[in-house]
C-alpha cells in the first residue's frame, strides 16, 4: 500500500514539473515566434493531418512494445500499454532520461508483466529507438550530406551499417546497458536475456515510427507555411537526426534546446527552406510534438483519478 502511495506521489511531481515546463516552454518559444519577421500561411487541416500522423506513430510504437512482450511470454491489453506508454512519456520532461525507462518498467510490473520482461523491453526499445534513427537519419540525409561535403555520402553509408550491426549485437551489449541503468538509478534490475525475434520486432516498428515522424514534420511545414519544397526522405533525416541529438543530452527535459537547435539547423542545410522560416519551424514543431506527447499522459493519468474516486 506504501509503494502505491509512492508511486502516485511519484506521478503527481511528474505531472507538476511537466505542467511547470509546459508553461515555461510555451512563453519561451511563442516570444521566439513573435520575434520571426514572418507571416506563416496556417492550414489546420494539414497541421491537423500531421497531428493524426503523429497519433498514429504512437499507436505502433505501442503495438510493437505489446509484440516485444509476447515474446517474453507476457501480455497487455492495447489500452493498458498505450496508458503506460503515454504515462511513462511524461517522464522525459524530467532531466535525465533514465526516469522514462525506469517508470515504463515499473508501471508494467504492476500490470503482472515479469520484470524481466518489464526491464528488458523497456531498455531495448528506447535502445533502438535512439540507434535506428541514427541509421535512419544518416541513411536519409547520405545525398544530402554528399551534396554539403563530397564524400560524406560514403561515410553516412558506412555509419549506417556500423548502426545496424550495433542493433544485431544487442544480446551480447544487454547486460552493460542495464549494469549502467543500475549504477544511474540505484534500482535492482534484474538481468533481462533477449529473445532472438525481439529485436527483429524492435527494429521494424521504429524504422516504420520514423518514416512517419518525417511525414508528419512534412505535413507541419505544409500546415505552417502554405507549402513544403523537397521529398519526404530528406524531412525524414531531419527530424530523426534532431530527435536523437535532442535524446542524447541526457540533461535537458525532453531534449530542448539541443533538438530545435538542431531541427532549425538542418532544414535550411538540406534546402527545404531559409533561416527564419526553420526556426519558426522548430518553434512549430516544438509546440506541436509538446501537445501530441503530453496530452495522451495527463488524460490518462485523469482517467485513473476518475476510476479510483468513482471506486
Amino acid at each position: 500500500m506504501a509503494r502505491r502511495g509512492w508511486l502516485r506521489g511519484a506521478r503527481l511531481a511528474v505531472s507538476a514539473v511537466a505542467l511547470v515546463y509546459i508553461g515555461w516552454a510555451l512563453k519561451h518559444y511563442w516570444t521566439a515566434y513573435e520575434s520571426q519577421p514572418l507571416e506563416p500561411h496556417l492550414r489546420w487541416p494539414l497541421i491537423l493531418a500531421s497531428g493524426g500522423v503523429v497519433l498514429a506513430t504512437y499507436a505502433v510504437l505501442v503495438q510493437t512494445w505489446r509484440v516485444m512482450l509476447v515474446e517474453w511470454d507476457a501480455r497487455l491489453s492495447f489500452w493498458r500499454a498505450a496508458h503506460i506508454w503515454s504515462v511513462a512519456n511524461l517522464y522525459r520532461y524530467v532531466p535525465g532520461k533514465v526516469w522514462q525507462i525506469g517508470a515504463m518498467g515499473m508501471m508494467a510490473q504492476r500490470e503482472g508483466v515479469s520484470p524481466v520482461a518489464a526491464t528488458g523491453s523497456a531498455v531495448l526499445n528506447t535502445v533502438v529507438n535512439v540507434a535506428t534513427g541514427f541509421a535512419v537519419a544518416l541513411g536519409t540525409g547520405s545525398v544530402a550530406l554528399d551534396a554539403y561535403h563530397p564524400g560524406a555520402g560514403r561515410v553516412a553509408a558506412v555509419l549506417t551499417v556500423a548502426a545496424f550491426a550495433g542493433l544485431v549485437s544487442l544480446p551480447l551489449a544487454m547486460p552493460r546497458v542495464l549494469a549502467f541503468l543500475r549504477r544511474a538509478t540505484g534500482r535492482a534490475i534484474p538481468e533481462a536475456s533477449i529473445p532472438p525475434r525481439v529485436i527483429a520486432y524492435a527494429i521494424a516498428g521504429n524504422l516504420v515510427s520514423w518514416v512517419l515522424y518525417g511525414m508528419a514534420l512534412q505535413l507541419l511545414v505544409a500546415g505552417v507555411l502554405g507549402h513544403a519544397a523537397g521529398a519526404l526522405p530528406s524531412y525524414i533525416a531531419v527530424y530523426s537526426a534532431s530527435y536523437v541529438l535532442g535524446y542524447i543530452v541526457l540533461f535537458l527535459p525532453a531534449g530542448i534546446g539541443a533538438r530545435d537547435g538542431a531541427m532549425a539547423a538542418a532544414l535550411p542545410a538540406f534546402k527545404l527552406m531559409t533561416g527564419p522560416q526553420a526556426v519558426l519551424i522548430a518553434v512549430a514543431s516544438r509546440l506541436w510534438t509538446s501537445i501530441l506527447e503530453l496530452v495522451p499522459g495527463f488524460l490518462f493519468l485523469a482517467a485513473d483519478a476518475w476510476r479510483r474516486r468513482s471506486a
